[in-house]
């Protein structure tokens, strides 16, 4: 989940009880911790997701809880759900729709940014083993507040989605070309 760059931590995002809420946005895998408009990449707000409070949605009510063996890279199914299905956690390609062509009307682009990109790498190539939440290259802010945050940061370099590391490559895809499912 993500404020313009940043992601929030427990304590500052607005909650139902002790359960957070989080606004889904308008036709895309983004989530946020506020509703409104969120821009992204380019400045003046040009490429940007919507979400607003909508109907409420209790994602409890159908959901399914795994454990996961992060050094033997082993998803199993919990007691509170042991009937849940664990093939989909080791899908090696992209989660969601393929980028839209230009010609599809939901489709954008502005400077070479398009505005709905292949979906990303799923769980399994996101460090579940890792200690801390901010990894990598330093860019990582947790935010303990929401709101009077300025300018909305911007990311170069952003391309057309996410790709695998060849470390993932080498751990993950063992002669699975296609990304299917095992």
């Amino acid at each position: 989940m993500w404020v313009t760059g940043n992601t929030p931590c427990y304590q500052a995002v607005e909650k139902i009880g002790k359960r957070p809420v989080i606004y889904s946005a308008t036709g895309t895998h983004a989530m946020y911790a506020v509703p409104g408009s969120h821009p992204y990449v380019l400045p003046w707000g040009l490429l940007h997701d919507e979400t607003d409070r909508g109907p409420l949605w209790d994602p409890l009510l159908n959901s399914h809880s795994y454990t996961y063996d992060h050094v033997n890279d082993t998803l199993r199914a919990s007691n509170h759900t042991p009937l849940a299905p664990t093939n989909w956690f080791y899908f090696n390609g992209h989660w969601g729709d393929k980028s839209y062509p230009l010609s599809d009307s939901r489709q954008y682009r502005f400077a070479g940014q398009y505005h709905y990109v292949n979906g990303p790498l799923g769980p399994r190539f996101k460090n579940l083993g890792r200690k801390r939440v901010c990894q990598g290259n330093g860019q990582c802010v947790i935010k303990h507040w929401l709101g009077g945050e300025g300018r909305t940061r911007r990311w170069k370099g952003v391309g057309r989605g996410e790709e695998m590391t060849e470390e993932d490559r080498r751990r993950f895809v063992v002669g699975d070309e296609d990304g299917g499912v095992p």
